[in-house]
């Protein structure tokens, strides 16, 4: 199984990729805009371009099977677009795209905006983050792909090892903040056993 990884140079991309590649039956390929102090393991491919640009993506997809994507955070929408397009002429079905866990909430309470507050976003940015998130979402969920959504709860930036929990989409959220860590953990889980994980989306989570 050959697994791309979009968005590898970032904290949670470069975690996942580092859980993927002693896996036996896996091949990580790592796609980013060529972050010069980015290492990955010496057998990980690596390919540099532009995630908005759908030649670069087509030229990352030979010969994929599963996808995951931690594009972003922001202007989501310029880069579902062009990788839909690419993963439909590729011929490339099966993703999993990252994404914010308060989309699918009908509106943003004075508790989610508290929340927000304690991990830096004030509420101009929290309201933004959610658009954007919810609107490439939208993009994936419309695009005719094997797709599943992860609506991850706010990282937790330290090493903490917490006990990992995923819920339908349309249940609550049993957990709360979860760290890069487990999060990178369950999604290795996720990617390598993917005909497992066939639900449209999940709502992802933990508790210590």
């Amino acid at each position: 199984m050959r697994i791309l990884v979009l968005g590898s140079s970032g904290v949670l991309g470069q975690a996942v990729v580092n859980r993927l590649a002693p896996l036996p039956d896996v091949t990580v390929r790592a796609f980013n805009r060529g972050k010069k102090d980015v290492k990955y393991p010496a057998f990980v491919e690596h390919t540099v371009g532009d995630a908005t640009s759908v030649a670069d993506l087509k030229g990352a997809l030979k010969d994929v099977d599963v996808v995951f994507s931690t594009l972003g955070p922001f202007n989501v929408e310029s880069f579902a677009t062009p990788l839909v397009q690419a993963m439909q002429e590729s011929d490339v079905k099966r993703l999993f795209w990252s994404t914010q866990f308060q989309i699918v909430n009908k509106e943003i309470t004075p508790a989610d905006l508290k929340l927000a507050a304690s991990f830096g976003f004030d509420e101009a940015d929290d309201r933004g983050y959610v658009e954007t998130q919810r609107n490439g979402a939208n993009i994936i969920s419309a695009g005719h792909l094997d797709s599943t959504l992860l609506l991850i709860h706010y990282f937790k930036y330290d090493q903490t090892i917490q006990h990992a929990v995923l819920d339908a989409v349309d249940q609550p959220m049993a957990g709360g903040p979860i760290s890069v860590p487990t999060l990178a953990a369950v999604i290795a889980e996720m990617l390598s056993h993917e005909a497992d994980y066939r639900d449209a989306a999940y709502k992802v989570s933990a508790k210590d």
